[in-house]
């Protein structure tokens, strides 16, 4: 039945970058695939074209500026326009602030049926700079009239999308982000990381091994991190961490860590697609970002039965129960953050344990089955209507 109601229909997928669209957006578009329509991607260009052309989507290629205000994004605009119009798209479904910020003016003009947007956490939060929320949330609010539902991904986003009214003519629906496969991030699918363990020599680390994963850059704050490190070392803790990620501030960090005498404790690996492998040999995942959506890195780590040692904010407050699966700090509060890690590295007994509610609690609220149903009900509840 659902294969009948898509049959012959095009739906079109937008984000600012086409990696986004690889890395948690695939089985959506896979999911309204097997519903019947003929799914479409349009995005700037970061590298994976290919790779998501080699899932069967057709993908148009768009020179997004990350400038929302960018004159870049008005020629943007009018080329979306024109794709549109000429591709008769049942459903737009757009991700990333300044795609669906351009897109979603696109669609509306363009006559699109149904135009969806998930907000990957509002630009505008609690920690952010009173000039830039003043915009972004301004920016939000003017594209909500164009908007027929708005996808919030933390309880936080989804209480002011309701309270102020973001999608005057539309709704608001809450869904618990992308998901996880928790069948392939688990500790018996990565096994016990022993080519990990061979390709970063463990064996000249001393200490229980603590993750952090993330874009270097300054909104995530590893240079707190590094602080709170050089705390645990010198009240005496052995440790080694592991920053996956690569970014801009990756000198900056390296430096820092050296300032602090923490060359040999704290290792930037840059990006790997090996993150299961790291977590699954460490013993604690630190996390000090300040603006989050629901965070996938977050998940993966309690997927992997590993306890978070976090800030307190939105969207990874969703995930982490305070004291049950890990620990939550005030943001911004170093002495508390190397408090907790050295919490965890006496009590290993009580991180295991953690980290096992941490996993369970993914199982029942977060995986990718549980999301792919909620999102599947949602489609067919848009593209049913008359």
């Amino acid at each position: 039945m659902d294969s009948i109601l898509g049959k012959g229909k095009k739906i079109l997928f937008l984000a600012t970058v086409d990696s986004h669209i690889y890395y948690f957006h695939i089985p959506f578009m896979k999911l309204l695939r097997d519903m019947g329509y003929d799914v479409e991607v349009a995005a700037g260009p970061s590298g994976f074209k290919e790779k998501i052309q080699e899932e069967g989507f057709e993908v148009y290629l768009f020179p997004f500026s990350k400038n929302p205000l960018s004159f870049k994004n008005v020629i943007v605009f009018f080329k979306l326009w024109n794709l549109m119009k000429k591709r008769k798209y049942v459903m737009v479904h757009t991700h990333t602030p300044v795609a669906s910020f351009v897109g979603r003016i696109a669609a509306k003009i363009a006559g699109v049926p149904h135009i969806v947007y998930t907000a990957h956490g509002f630009h505008f939060h609690e920690y952010g700079s009173k000039f830039k929320n003043f915009i972004y949330y301004r920016l939000e609010k003017f594209a909500g009239q164009f908007t027929d539902v708005l996808i919030t991904i933390n309880e936080d986003d989804y209480r002011i999308a309701t309270e102020k009214n973001m999608i005057p003519y539309g709704r608001v629906v809450y869904i618990k982000g992308v998901g996880i496969d928790t069948v392939t991030i688990s500790p018996e699918s990565v096994g016990l990381g022993e080519q990990i363990k061979k390709e970063i020599n463990l064996e000249k680390f001393d200490g229980p091994v603590i993750v952090s994963v993330g874009r270097l850059e300054r909104e995530k704050h590893f240079d707190q991190l590094i602080k709170a490190l050089r705390i645990v070392k010198n009240l005496g803790k052995e440790f080694s961490c592991f920053v996956i990620g690569d970014g801009k501030q990756l000198n900056y960090l390296q430096n820092e860590a050296k300032q602090e005498s923490l060359s040999d404790k704290i290792i930037f690996t840059g990006y790997s697609d090996k993150i299961a492998e790291y977590l699954q040999i460490s013993s604690i995942f630190a996390f000090t970002s300040s603006r989050e959506g629901l965070p996938v890195s977050v998940m993966e780590a309690m997927a992997m039965e590993k306890p978070v040692v976090a800030y307190n904010i939105r969207g990874v407050r969703d995930l982490v129960v305070d004291g049950e699966t890990g620990f939550l700090v005030k943001f911004g509060d170093i002495n508390a953050l190397a408090e907790k890690i050295i919490f965890l590295i006496d009590h290993p007994d009580v991180a295991k344990a953690m980290g096992k509610k941490g996993r369970k609690r993914i199982e029942k609220n977060f995986s990718l089955d549980i999301v792919l149903k909620q999102m599947s009900e949602l489609y067919n509840d848009i593209l049913g209507e008359k």
